[in-house]
């Protein structure tokens, strides 16, 4: 299930330090790129789409999957020649307590270091990952602020430590979409829809922070313009990270489904919300949730009853996307097109909030299925998600 390794966070927001020349800017976080009701309105299909009655199932091209993880913060290193950030995973769950370190490099992919082996989830042959069981580790969010430290070795032996500790303060964090997928560092085969509830930043004025490589104490990188009106570390924390793995892909069958006409179906820890249109059943809901939280995907019109469309038929629409009732986090489009016994489909994200200038790095993702319904009625799909330069 390689969706389970989540976590190559907020990675991207390091890019941030090129804006250094910009003094008089500040980076205000936001929760929702979008309006959702007034972005996605309130559409729905005519009956004439479909050929035929409906066969009573649904098959779904959509997955969801909502990964748990307990707290999660990253620290930026001004002036190390081999690292650049430091990643504390924290875990609390059925397989025990845990953590995850990811060191970056200036070049290449991150290393992963688990304190044991049962949160291991390799995600590609490519993936480098190591068992450090001597880890020591701290991570503290309470009413007063963060009290964190990380103590281990590398592959190489070298040790890696920080520690961060806050004064007191007056909270002003708010959740946004992690900019991970903007960078091609870390590789997915599904979309990362991971939404830093309640992420901080860590202040300058009475933080103590400490962070030494190899025994040696280096600077950590501050970020240049303010941060809602406050002057921080490149350093953040969220102890409510929501990790959505939106459309894994597929190759193989669909489940048909049976919704025994109740219009609220659940299919695991993936619900659905869905339309009667004459006797075909359509999405106009998908939820994905586990035990903490959950990620909404919501569609206009909704996603038809892919197997019974007419020949020739093209249906175009729009989905906006939430997590735990914040809505409209990631937005975009989504378009249906049957051919003969094939029927093609395309979501293509549009908006999203970052907080780095330039192109949405959500707009350079794209998902192309390809369902193909059989003489004997069965459907299966190929599907995946792309970089539209790729």
């Amino acid at each position: 299930m390689k969706w389970m390794v989540t976590v190559f966070v907020v990675m991207g927001l390091a890019g941030m330090a090129a804006l250094s020349g910009c003094q008089y800017l500040t980076v205000n976080t936001k929760d929702s790129a979008v309006d959702h009701q007034k972005y996605l309105g309130n559409h729905s299909n005519p009956a004439e789409i479909y050929d035929g009655p409906s066969t009573g199932l649904l098959y779904s091209p959509l997955n969801i999957a909502v990964v748990r993880m307990d707290k999660l913060m990253l620290v930026d290193i001004e002036d190390d020649p081999e690292y650049t950030t430091i990643e504390l995973q924290n875990f609390d769950d059925t397989r025990g307590r845990g953590a995850r370190v990811l060191l970056y490099h200036h070049d290449g992919p991150a290393d992963s270091y688990y304190t044991n082996g049962a949160f291991v989830i390799q995600e590609s042959d490519h993936d480098t990952f190591f068992i450090a069981p001597d880890m020591a580790y701290r991570f503290d969010v309470t009413a007063s602020g963060l009290d964190a430290s990380l103590k281990m070795q590398d592959h190489a032996g070298k040790s890696i430590e920080f520690r961060v500790k806050e004064a007191p303060r007056k909270k002003w964090s708010e959740g946004f979409l992690a900019p991970i997928g903007g960078s091609d560092a870390v590789t997915f085969d599904y979309f990362p829809l991971y939404h830093m509830k309640g992420m901080n930043f860590v202040p300058r004025s009475g933080t103590e922070i400490v962070i030494k490589i190899g025994g040696e104490e280096r600077k950590p990188k501050k970020l240049p313009i303010p941060a809602n009106w406050k002057f921080v570390y490149l350093s953040r924390y969220s102890a409510a990270p929501i990790i959505g793995c939106w459309n894994t892909s597929h190759d193989g069958k669909l489940p048909p489904l049976q919704p025994d006409q109740h219009l609220m179906y659940q299919d695991g820890q993936t619900r659905y919300e869905l339309v009667d249109n004459a006797g075909h059943y359509e999405i106009r809901t998908m939820v994905g949730f586990n035990d903490r939280h959950e990620v909404r995907l919501d569609f206009s019109p909704p996603i038809p009853d892919l197997p019974t469309l007419k020949d020739g038929i093209e249906r175009r629409g729009r989905f906006s996307a939430g997590a735990d009732g914040t809505l409209g986090i990631v937005a975009g489009t989504y378009q249906i097109t049957r051919q003969g016994d094939v029927i093609e489909m395309e979501i293509d994200p549009q908006e999203g909030w970052q907080p780095i200038p330039g192109e949405l790095w959500v707009k350079s993702w794209i998902w192309k299925g390809t369902i193909t319904v059989g003489a004997d009625h069965t459907v299966s799909m190929q599907s995946k998600w792309n970089r539209k330069d790729q």
